[in-house]
């Protein structure tokens, strides 16, 4: 398996991958502005917040709402967008069905075809190998391939970790947030530290996703760059 010769299903994953994660980010900024901060405590207190996404100073001689710190993001951005949080919730549920679908389907023909070998890590020694093409990378050298792999160690390194490791992880963070799951597992919420917990890492998993699509990105047009330069 030494060449890119991506599967007809792979490739119709990855681009309804590519539609269910962008609803889910669009859906997902149009919860965030009901409240657009993050704690670490379940109390969120004002002022404890450790990130805030509003330019909005709440006042301190008279009581408020949460509603009262809802921010209007644009359509362009949030989806519907304009504080429609019914229609966001709507969008993110049926997106992360959707996606979870998709997951399933993925994994589920990534083992049956044996293509999971592609972006499974076998040895510890890919850690210093992902290093040393980090540097390439960096220098703008291109690193060499895997032995008989179509991949350079940093690169299924983070197909590893997106695949087994972060997609799960969005997952259970934001299985964690439901007040209807609180309610009947309370354990499990707990286990993630609280409610505010579980929106925190959920957020970083979200930034993690931004990282890895921005540097894909940038890979496609690194490589594509490499290949089309003449020698």
């Amino acid at each position: 398996m030494s060449t890119l010769d991506y599967p007809v299903w792979l490739r119709v994953d990855h681009w309804l991958n590519v539609l269910f994660l962008t609803l889910l980010l669009r859906s997902g900024i149009e919860i965030l502005g009901t409240h657009p901060k993050l704690y670490w405590n379940d109390d969120s207190k004002p002022g404890t917040e450790w990130a805030r996404f509003t330019t909005k100073e709440m006042p301190t001689d008279k009581l408020y709402d949460t509603l009262d710190e809802e921010e209007s993001y644009s359509s362009l951005v949030a989806l519907p967008g304009h504080k429609k949080l019914g229609m966001g919730r709507h969008w993110h549920f049926f997106s992360v069905i959707c996606w979870i679908l998709v997951g399933l389907s993925y994994y589920l023909l990534l083992f049956a075809t044996g293509q999971w070998h592609r972006y499974w890590p076998y040895s510890w020694s890919i850690f210093p190998e992902a290093w040393n093409d980090i540097v390439a990378y960096m220098t703008f050298n291109l690193p060499p391939l895997l032995p008989g792999e179509p991949l350079d160690a940093i690169q299924k390194l983070t197909y590893a970790g997106v695949i087994f490791l972060l997609a799960p992880f969005q997952i259970l963070t934001g299985a964690a947030q439901s007040p209807a799951i609180e309610a009947r597992f309370p354990w499990y919420v707990q286990m993630w530290g609280g409610r505010q917990w579980a929106r925190s890492l959920h957020f970083f998993g979200l930034l993690a996703f931004l990282v890895f699509i921005v540097i894909h990105l940038s890979m496609i047009f690194f490589w594509g760059w490499v290949n089309s330069t003449p020698p």
